[in-house]
Formats: structure tokens, sequence, C-alpha cells
């Protein structure tokens, strides 16, 4: 089951409070509670910061989790480019938008975004190599 949207974005905020804000404007526009998991300076250009949050999906059918994904995320920026990194019984969905490439944000500051959704566990322990 596709549980969640997790989010990633780099953005032009001066502390955490900031941060904060973009992420609360993110989730008025998503309709959604919007949780902030992570925030910290991108070591490359250290005027923007690295944002992970977490919104809710909610859906077990591959077509209608991408489809909602993208109604959500197409509320924050267009264009969108959409991939699919594994093919298989797993089902896993990327997108991003980068204002480089002429994408349009409908907060301020933000520069990249990207969202992830797979119906796979979210276990990050499970990842590690021992």
């Amino acid at each position: 089951m596709f549980e969640a949207i997790r989010w990633r974005c780099y953005a032009r905020v001066a502390n955490r409070r900031s941060a904060e804000r973009v992420v609360g404007r993110i989730g008025e526009l998503l309709a959604h509670t919007v949780e902030l998991e992570g925030y910290e300076r991108y070591w490359k250009f250290p005027e923007l910061a690295e944002l992970r949050f977490v919104s809710p999906l909610g859906c077990s059918a591959p077509q209608d989790a991408l489809l909602i994904t993208l109604q959500r995320a197409w509320r924050v920026a267009t264009p969108w480019s959409v991939s699919n990194p594994e093919a298989g019984e797993r089902h896993e969905f990327e997108g991003v938008a980068s204002s480089n490439v002429g994408a349009r944000f409908r907060v301020a500051g933000i520069e990249w975004m990207e969202f992830t959704i797979t119906d796979r566990e979210q276990n990050p322990l499970a990842d590690r190599v021992s």
C-alpha cells in the first residue's frame, strides 16, 4: 500500500523556522497534514537548505497513488518529470521539478523539489548492510 508521499526540496530559507513556514505553505497547497522530518543546510550551496517532509497518501493501486500524487504535486509546481526507477512486483515512482529547467513553484524560495511514493515497507534499518 502507498501510505505516504515523501517529499524533498531545496529552498532559500534562513533558518529552521523559515523552513517550517515553507513546509506549512506547501501543506496548505496540498490540503493535507505535512510533517517536517529533516532540515539541514545544503553543503554544495550554503544559501539553500534541504527540507524533507512527508504527507499521507493511503492508496492501494499504483495508478491511483500516482494520479493522486501528481494532482497534489501540480498544486505546488509545474512541470514535473516522473520516473519509475524499479520495475517488478513492487512499485516506486519519483517526480522532480526544478527551476533550472523551467519549473514554476507556487511557494517562494523553492529551487528544486522531489516526491517519492512506494508500496514497499518504509524501514530505514532494512537498507543497512551489516
